[in-house]
């Protein structure tokens, strides 16, 4: 096996015509280079020097031998630069799983940053419905590599134990209504004085459904579901058009001002919206895009206060970006 330490000793000296000459260049003792020399020649197999009284000049094997070092040593440094630019996040791969309000919210605004900071990386982006499997799973599986994950607050998840979790963002569920006037900053709603209107909701056996339906068993009753759909546009079109009411995550809200907004009280039904990947995978590209989501979220949040027809007074949600498992 070709050593690359001495080869490079051998590039020197031959640039430098001796081994003492060498050692001088390289730091080492005279002796040292010596050494190195015989260890390559028993190596390769041939003599790479022909030696006289005071002096030493390659042999065709040592000329052709140089050659080969030449080659290999660039290539190893510009595998060495290459190596350190994956460690950094320059170059590298990232497979983003996104899905829902989350994935057209933050997601967009967040890879604009990763891309900026990060114009080497291969960044890609997977829609959960069309990866077949959940998404904890396909983070857990290695299909992907960062994932998106709500979870709502009657509706705890179990995490895989090679998963890591941080939460992005914790954000209020709201009522939504057609076609009334704005209501005071700090008005907020009993999701009981609720209990005799129409509903709008997403599709049974969803997460978002079994969470709507908890909440409302919760608070005595059971709703008037008209409509169902598990695209968030419809929602608010048929909420629009004065068919039902609907409870939804910030991030699903749009900006349409024929939508009333309307927050619950004192104690709002939350939805946290959470990154997940491997604890093993030690990819840099991960936590700068974490660091990219996080700035979403907060200028989402920031964003928020003025959007409606109403100012908010208070966050509509919460960011921080602190591991929970």
């Amino acid at each position: 096996m070709l050593n690359i330490i001495h080869l490079h000793t051998l590039q020197t000296v031959v640039k430098t015509g001796s081994l003492r000459g060498a050692a001088q260049k390289l730091g080492y003792t005279t002796s040292a280079v010596s050494q190195q020399i015989a260890s390559l020649e028993k190596s390769v197999g041939v003599s790479l020097f022909e030696r006289g009284p005071r002096s030493l000049w390659p042999t065709p094997a040592g000329e052709a031998l140089v050659k080969h070092a030449d080659t290999i040593i660039t290539h190893s440094n510009e595998a060495e630069e290459e190596m350190r630019a994956y460690s950094y996040g320059t170059h590298g791969r990232l497979r983003v799983g996104v899905s829902g309000s989350a994935g057209a919210k933050l997601v967009p605004k967040a890879l604009a940053w990763l891309v900026k900071a990060h114009p080497g990386a291969t960044i890609t982006v997977e829609d959960e419905g069309l990866l077949q499997i959940t998404m904890t799973t396909a983070v857990a599986e290695g299909k992907v590599d960062l994932g998106i994950v709500m979870e709502y607050g009657l509706m705890p998840r179990i995490w895989p134990e090679n998963v890591e979790v941080r939460t992005v963002l914790d954000e209020e569920l709201v009522v939504i209504e057609s076609g009334l006037e704005p209501r005071e900053p700090d008005h907020r709603l009993a999701i009981t004085d609720l209990s005799e209107r129409k509903w709008v909701t997403n599709r049974a056996c969803s997460d978002e459904s079994e969470n709507f339906y908890r909440i409302c068993a919760a608070a005595g009753f059971v709703p008037q579901v008209m409509f169902t759909s598990n695209d968030f546009d419809i929602i608010r079109g048929l909420v629009k058009e004065g068919l039902g009411i609907a409870l939804l995550p910030a991030l699903a809200l749009g900006t349409d001002r024929a939508i009333q907004l309307g927050r619950i009280g004192p104690n709002p039904p939350r939805r946290r919206v959470h990154t997940i990947y491997r604890k093993s995978d030690a990819n840099p590209l991960l936590l700068a895009a974490v660091a990219a989501l996080d700035r979403a979220a907060t200028d989402f949040v920031a964003w928020a206060s003025t959007a409606f027809a109403s100012h908010l007074d208070t966050p509509i949600g919460i960011t921080f970006g602190d591991a929970i498992s």
